[in-house]
């Protein structure tokens, strides 16, 4: 079934900072760091009682949702909101993963770290996802709680640039918001906000 789509607001929320620190997650699954107070309330004010929450699988997800929402409030997980596959460089220290060089434009939208994935494929997985609860839901206010790739690649859907989008800086805890104008257009709220 079909619903209204126009107005729909869909926040991005980027898990909490991981822990241990100074190590490339991707599919690798981490825990997180305490959250602060502050945090929380300001995560919390962007949440009503009708929001729809979605979650990628991850612990550092899950457990950031817990501790906006609880553990047991009601949620939507999916796979194909897991963060990028970063193959065999997944779970790395940041020290000993390989120099690249500098990649522009779309060869950097279509590099992938050996047995990883590239922004491109991510894209392509996420922007089905996005799609979907936007033409088929009823709900206006749709609650991500994801990864920075996850959250670049609905950038990516709303610029309708890959590369534009992975110029976008997404701190842990931070809110990023898109409105849902229809069909598939969107604006741009806000992005990287805390």
């Amino acid at each position: 079934m079909k619903y209204s789509t126009s107005n729909k607001l869909l926040t991005f929320i980027r898990h909490a900072p991981s822990h241990p620190s100074g190590f490339l997650y991707g599919r690798c699954d981490a825990d997180i760091c305490d959250i602060l107070p502050s945090n929380i309330s300001f995560l919390r004010s962007q949440i009503n009682d009708n929001s729809l929450i979605v979650c990628s699988p991850a612990r550092r997800c899950q457990k950031t949702c817990d501790a906006i929402l609880s553990s047991g409030h009601p949620r939507h997980t999916l796979d194909s909101l897991w963060e990028q596959s970063f193959g065999l460089w997944d779970g790395m220290a940041f020290s000993k993963v390989p120099d690249i060089g500098t990649l522009k434009g779309e060869e950097l939208v279509e590099f992938k770290p050996p047995n990883g994935e590239s922004f491109k494929e991510l894209c392509m997985r996420v922007h089905p996802v996005i799609e979907h609860y936007c033409l088929n839901n009823k709900a206006q206010k749709i609650i991500f709680f994801v990864h920075a790739g996850v959250i670049r690649a609905a950038l990516a859907l709303a610029f309708g640039s890959h590369l534009s989008a992975l110029k976008c800086e997404i701190d842990t805890l931070s809110v990023t918001s898109l409105r849902h104008l229809g069909g598939l257009d969107f604006s741009v709220i806000s992005i990287n906000k805390s």
